[in-house]
């Protein structure tokens, strides 16, 4: 055989052996980055689901705060139309008092 026929042989099984390493590398990078960007997913997910236990608790909170200002608004409500009730008292006894002669 001379140097063509062994060239015209090898060269076609070397390219089919490059050409198969080559598909298995190229899956393995991509898997790597599949994976890769799943872990990423995953973890923003996981972010979110915290933030929104955070959020969840401050707004129980805020909540709390709310019934504890609607109680105290509504005790101010009362002891203002009390008051009001006591002002026109006096204002009625003040107003049937004669006038101080000079």
């Amino acid at each position: 055989m001379d140097g063509l026929t062994v060239l015209a042989i090898v060269l076609p099984i070397v390219t089919a052996g490059l050409t198969i390493a080559s598909f298995f590398i190229a899956r393995s990078a991509e898997a790597k980055k599949k994976g890769h960007d799943d872990g990423e997913l995953k973890t923003d997910i996981s972010y979110v689901k915290r933030r929104v236990d955070d959020i969840l608790l401050e707004q129980r909170e805020i909540n709390k705060m709310l019934d504890a200002h609607g109680e105290r608004i509504t005790r101010l409500e009362e002891s203002t139309k009390q008051a009001h009730k006591r002002i026109d008292g006096l204002e009625n006894r003040i107003s049937r008092k004669p006038a101080a002669k000079e």
